[in-house]
């Protein structure tokens, strides 16, 4: 019974470090600068925005204050590599955020 125990947390623990490792960006990345309106993303505390200039779908990956739904935001971060929950968009750990009234987001930018 102690040797199956051992094994599951050896487990959980090889599967947690390969998922951090996995949403590290990648050394060659570039930078993430992009601007759209804020949509919630197909699974549950998912934001996505859709670049304007570029119509690329982005997954924001946030630490501390989050954008609200429908705001208009311009981000800089860095490419994750792997997968998330999210399921939707390239993952970008975003560094920054800033409000951008000039952004008009009367309905979802995300179709």
């Amino acid at each position: 019974m102690k040797v199956l125990a051992f094994r599951i947390v050896v487990l959980a623990l090889a599967t947690s470090a390969a998922t951090f490792a996995a949403a590290a960006p990648p050394p060659d990345a570039k930078p993430v600068h992009a601007q759209g309106c804020v949509a919630a993303g197909v699974e549950a505390s998912c934001l996505v925005v859709k670049d304007t200039a570029t119509g690329k779908l982005y997954n924001l990956i946030l630490k501390g204050a989050r954008p609200p739904i429908g705001a208009g935001i311009e981000f800089t971060g860095q490419p994750s590599t792997g997968s998330t929950t999210c399921q939707q968009g390239t993952p970008v750990q975003v560094d920054n955020w800033q409000r951008k009234p000039s952004i008009s987001c009367k309905r979802s930018s995300v179709e």
